[in-house]
This record gives C-alpha cells, structure tokens and sequence, in this order.
C-alpha cells in the first residue's frame, strides 16, 4: 500500500467491526498512527489468524497509548544511581545532515542552517518524549548535527522554564583517540554545545572496538585519565563506554572497573557485530557481558534493539506470526527487559515512533504479559533450532576477523546472517547487514600482509566469503568445517549486492515505517554535502513527501464515515 494517483481500498474495510473501529477513532490518530494501523491490519486480515476485529482494536490501543497519561516505567541504572526510563531517546535519526557541525564552510555551524521543518519534527519528538516520561536523551559527536541541534532544542526549554536541567538526563559520545590531544579537541567540539545545559550527565568512550580503542582509553595517561578531570572539573557526571566490539574486549573492558555503565548490543535475534563469537564462558554473544555487567552494578543499555536487532519495524510473516498475540517489537523490548537489561534506545525519527516501544513499556508492567513473551520465546526457538539444524556449538573456537588467522573473514557474522534467513526470512535486514562486510572486503589489498589489511577495519564486522580463501587454519579442528564453508557461500550467493538469489526473498508482513527520516533514509556523501552546500534545498533530505500526503488523504477519504453515521 502506498502512495500514488489511486490506491486500493484496504482489505480490512470488508470487515465491519474492523472498519468501524477506524472510523469511530480516525479523528484521535495521527497520519502515521492511521497508516500504520492499516497496514498491520491488512497482514492480519490476510492471515486469518485472529478476529481482525479485535486486532484493530489492540492496534489503535497501541497507537493512542501516547495519550493515556500514563509515564514510562524507571529503574536505578546500576551505580550511577540515576532514575533511569527503560526506554531512551535515541538521537541518531533525527538530525537533519550526517555532515559534522565543525567543518569549515559545508558544516551548519549555527542553529539557523538547520531546516525548520526538521529542527521542529526534533522539538516536537522532545515534547511528546518528555510527556510519556521518557527523560532521557542519548546523541553524540559522530551523529552529524545530533548534538547541536537536541541541545538547541533542550536549552531553549530550559530558559522558557518548560523543564528543569534536573529534570533531563543527557548522554553524549566521543570516540577514543591516540593522544589525549586529539580526544580533548573532539570533546571540545561537543562541549561548545552541552556547555548551554551546564553539564553531560553520562559521558561515553564511543566505539571502543576493538584492542587499539582499549589501549587508548586505559593504557597509563591513556584517554581515560582526561576523563577522570572532566568529572573532577563537574563537566560530566558518569563515564561508560558505547561498543560493537567481540564479547572478550567488551568483557576486558567491564572487567576494569572503571565503567559506570555499558552501552552495547544484546538482542533476542543476536548480538549484531558480537553474533555467535565465543565469550569463553561456554556462551556466545553478550548474554554474559550483560550478567557481568549487572553483577558489577553497572547501568545495562541496549543499543538498537528496533533497527539493528532484526530491523522489526518491517518483520517477516515467520516473526509476526510466532510472537502473535505480541508483535515483534514488544516481544523484544519485552524479552530484553525480562533479561535484566535496563534502557532500550529507540532511534526516533518521528513522533509516531514512541508508540510501539512505549506501549510495551506499559504492557511490561502487567504479570500476564510474562506468559505472552514465554509462549513467543518458545515458538521462535522451535523454528530457530529446526532451521539450524545438528549444528549445535559449531562457533566454538573461530577466531574474530581481528585475528591474524582470520584472514579477516567474519565468519560467525555470516553464518548468523544465514541462519536469521533460513529460521525467519530476513532477508531485507540480512543484506543490509551483509553491505557491511561488502564495504570492508572492498579495503582489502591483496599485497599486503593480513594484520596490516585487519588494521584497516572500521567498527564493521570483517569482510564476508571468498572463494579464493583458504579456510583450513581459521577452521581447523572444528568438526562443522564444511558446513560452515557451505554456509558462508549460500549467505553471500543470497545476500551480495552485485547478483543476490531472487529464491532467498523476504517474506516481509508489513512495515510502519511512514515517511523517510531526516536526513534521508540512506544518503550518500554526495546527498550529505549537496544538503549542506545548498542549505538542504537539495542532496539528502527526509520528511513528509506529497506521495505520502496522497496516500493519507486517500486512506481518510476511504475510511470516512458516511453521512449520519455515530
């Protein structure tokens, strides 16, 4: 269902109750709100699974939870004794242009080059988050004008009097770098902004990935030094680190006792770049590092559980249908929270994007629900272990694509990828996933020795499957041998850009993603400086589209009630 001259009437208006439902609440839902449901609707309508009735009804409950004056549940976030939300707001999707805020010239150094439009969907998300209890906002230096605009918004809501700086809990990221020098000129840059609201409450070490990332934030002198002055100096209040590193370095890292808090990937479908890598423990994954990180009394954040756990917001038939009654972002919000997890970051894009996860939130807090996640959990186990068939402890012993006999393979990475394909069609999210490695196998040169291309990694996950390569060593010993490699090439021949299998196709259910984000969905460095050299007339972009307003008006039109209707 999208947009265009004529879209067709939906299904579920052959359904009386169902129509009926959308009728009478039509006024109270927001465009997206109504597109959203709609299209659920018509997946379960399909289905035959459930009175589509009753689904229309739990569908628009969800979207006007928003409304129910109800706030986000609290929890104490480990030793930094804070009265931390179980979701965050995450600042990652809302900015206007990746292009950072310091670059000569091209970058939006003041507030008035950010588009109204986008700085104004931004406060308006600020609002509603403040409104459900949702307190706490998340961004950082790499996110483009994040930082300067979310501060913008939250300092003028400060001197109006809207809210108290007390009130806020406010985080920040900077990446680790080689010399204090060069970690306190990028700290600068974020503290020209956070300076307005006086102070950074939770101040991370971004993207500690990898061995060289450690030994610079803990070497002796090493970034975590400057650190301990800015919480001396009252410029930050808590330190943690943000990761997508293996589950060692994460565990090496909470082992120092030097992290209030962690910020990491821990999903019901994975651990994103950790997947499957051993965590010496009998484990894989950061289940561990999560248990480890609660014993230690650290605050547990989970990264992306929405977008990089599984890309939920456009799920499959095999995940809806498995986690029905729930959908699959309340199982996962839901599963994570019954793990210990304390705050899950939603990249919010757009008002509309609370609702789901703040539903779950509410939904979390009654007894019953706790059967509704088990039944889930079980249903999707069932078709994972029938999937992956007698291959039980095979990632024992691979090396991460940080090791030299590695040859900079991801091997783990790639076979949960095939494995999320085989069990649950997620083919959409999978080649996604797989871009990565695509771009990493792309900086290998083959004249160069193997640690020196491994060096060159960025905080993806390693290259993907070469034909050419010579798996004995990475593999030896490990009794799945050829399975693994049969794997690995099934996964690239699926899932490659170039001339990806068509058979592998996405079984997609719906998707509630509406219009495309600031700042465009997927922009390229063109799209970015083109936005920012023509004051975002052109180049990357985002917001509502007229095909989207056409599609809206249509679904209203349709769905209007007739005359003399109650």
């Amino acid at each position: 269902m999208g947009g265009g001259s004529s879209v067709p009437r939906p299904a579920v208006f052959n359904f009386a109750h169902a129509r009926d439902a959308i009728r009478i609440n039509q006024k109270k839902l927001s465009d997206d709100q109504l597109i959203k449901v709609i299209r659920q609707m018509e997946y379960h309508v399909n289905s035959k699974k459930a009175d589509p009735a009753d689904i229309c009804e739990d569908l628009i409950d969800v979207a006007l939870c928003v409304h129910a004056r109800k706030k986000c549940p609290k929890v104490r976030f480990g030793k930094t004794e804070l009265q931390m939300p179980i979701v965050t707001c995450g600042g990652m999707r809302i900015q206007q242009t990746w292009m950072p805020d310091d670059i000569p010239v091209l970058g939006p150094k003041k507030i008035s080059h950010i588009g109204k439009k986008c700085q104004n969907n931004l406060i308006e998300c600020v609002r509603l988050s403040l409104k459900l209890g949702i307190n706490h906002f998340e961004t950082a230096r790499f996110y483009g004008t994040s930082e300067l605009q979310l501060v913008d918004a939250l300092s003028q809501m400060i001197d109006a009097g809207e809210i108290k700086r007390e009130d806020i809990i406010v985080q920040t990221k900077v990446s680790p770098a080689k010399t204090n020098e060069d970690f306190m000129k990028t700290f600068n840059k974020s503290w020209k902004h956070m300076s307005k609201i006086g102070y950074i409450d939770l101040f991370s070490f971004h993207g500690l990935n990898n061995d060289k990332h450690y030994d610079w934030v803990f070497q002796e002198g090493g970034n975590y030094e400057v650190a301990k002055e800015l919480l001396a100096e009252g410029k930050i209040k808590h330190v943690g680190f943000s990761t997508h590193g293996t589950p060692d370095l994460i565990r090496k890292t909470i082992e120092t006792d030097k992290m209030e808090y962690v910020n990491l990937h821990f999903h019901y479908f994975g651990s994103y770049h950790a997947s499957y890598y051993e965590d010496r423990e009998g484990g894989h994954g950061n289940a561990f590092n999560v248990k480890l990180a609660k014993e230690k009394d650290m605050g547990v954040f989970v990264i992306s559980p929405i977008d990089k756990g599984g890309a939920l917001y456009s799920p499959t038939g095999t995940l809806v249908d498995a986690c029905f009654p729930l959908s699959p972002i309340t199982f996962q919000c839901m599963w994570l929270w019954e793990q210990g997890v304390d705050t899950l970051s939603i990249g919010i894009s757009k008002p509309s994007d609370f609702d789901e996860v703040f539903a779950a939130a509410l939904q979390s807090q009654v007894p019953k629900s706790k059967e509704f996640v088990a039944s889930a959990a079980s249903k999707l186990e069932r078709i994972w272990d029938g999937n992956i068939g007698p291959f039980k402890d095979w990632w024992k012993g691979i090396p991460t694509m940080w090791e030299e006999r590695s040859q900079g393979i991801a091997v783990c990475h790639i076979i949960w990828l095939w494995t999320l394909v085989k069990a649950f069609g997620m083919v959409t999210f999978a080649r996604d996933r797989y871009k990565t490695m695509e771009k990493e196998n792309a900086k290998w040169k083959k004249g160069k020795d193997t640690l020196t291309n491994i060096s060159n990694f960025s905080f993806n996950p390693g290259r993907h499957w070469e034909p050419d390569v010579n798996y004995d060593a990475m593999l030896e010993g490990n009794p799945f041998k050829k399975e693994i490699i049969s794997r690995m090439r099934d996964t690239h021949e699926w899932l490659n850009s170039k001339d990806g299998s068509k058979k592998s196709g996405s079984n997609q259910a719906y998707t509630i993603s509406t219009w495309e984000s600031f700042p465009g969905d997927e922009p390229s460095v063109k799209d970015v400086i083109m936005q920012n050299v023509s004051g975002g007339m052109a180049g990357a972009g985002g917001g509502v589209t007229s095909d989207y307003k056409s599609l809206v008006a249509q679904m209203r039109k349709q769905f209007a009630p007739p005359r003399g209707y109650e």
